[in-house]
């Protein structure tokens, strides 16, 4: 190991940051294309918990250090040691489920896409509320084209956000995507030429003072809705709706 491996080993590969009441989560490994390894897995899944147990904090954005890559996907390097699936898929479910944990965190939560999101960074990308992109950023899923699938999940939420043809046009051509392309397919939400940060800033404005049980419950439906269907939905929604009604801090 070189002493420069030795100095990225002891620093942060997702740094913490505060911007008033929103969180920036910053993936911070641009020598290695802000690949998501396990190291970084773990660090994003303890900030998601401080955001989890800091009730001033009202939105969440993940973004990548630099200008050029957002994330490059999951670390080849780190998952190339192991050397079969019963090794490699508890080291891919804490990736999963720290992805199902931002899908549903009870504040809004922004992909600033400042550069390409590839393959394990689309997916990361797919997981927040909404994504807001630099005119230079591209988003590609190249697994299916490697002779794999995307890894993360990213099958039913591409879906559910623009529909199973367009899923399947990004999965099967592998392509990549430019943001404008994207955004006309309804994948990004917002373009900006300028600092992509500060416009995810701007985007969460309109959320100020929202409701952190109601931005919870409200995931938590659409969660459902997506797994099991509508029935089962509704009828999580009609709980919850009375629990939140009596709810002590619910406006009245």
């Amino acid at each position: 190991m070189t002493s420069g491996d030795r100095k990225r080993q002891d620093q942060p590969d997702v740094r913490f940051e505060r911007r008033g009441s929103v969180v920036v989560l910053v993936i911070d490994r641009p020598y290695a294309a802000n690949a998501f390894g396990p190291k970084a897995v773990a660090e994003f899944r303890t900030h998601l918990e401080t955001v989890r147990q800091d009730g001033t904090i009202g939105g969440l954005i993940v973004t990548g250090a630099g200008d050029r890559h957002f994330c490059s996907g999951g670390d080849v390097k780190a998952y190339s040691v192991f050397a079969s699936p019963a090794e490699l898929n508890p080291v891919f479910d804490d990736a999963r489920e720290v992805l199902n944990e931002l899908d549903l965190l009870d504040v809004p939560t922004v992909a600033a896409i400042n550069g390409v999101a590839i393959g394990g960074g689309f997916e990361l990308a797919l997981a927040c509320d909404f994504r807001v992109a630099h005119l230079s950023a591209s988003l590609s899923l190249p697994q299916v084209r490697m002779g794999i699938l995307p890894g993360w999940f990213a099958t039913e939420r591409l879906l559910s956000i623009c529909g199973r043809a367009n899923a399947k046009r990004f999965a099967l051509s592998g392509a990549r995507i430019s943001a404008e392309e994207a955004h006309r397919l309804g994948v990004v939400d917002e373009l900006t030429s300028g600092d992509v940060v500060e416009r995810a800033v701007e985007f969460l404005t309109q959320f100020e003072g929202a409701n952190r049980r109601g931005v919870a419950a409200f995931k938590r439906v659409v969660r459902e809705l997506a797994d099991n269907g509508r029935e089962a939905a509704q009828h999580l929604e009609r709980d919850v709706f009375a629990e939140l009604w009596f709810h002590p801090e619910r406006k009245r």
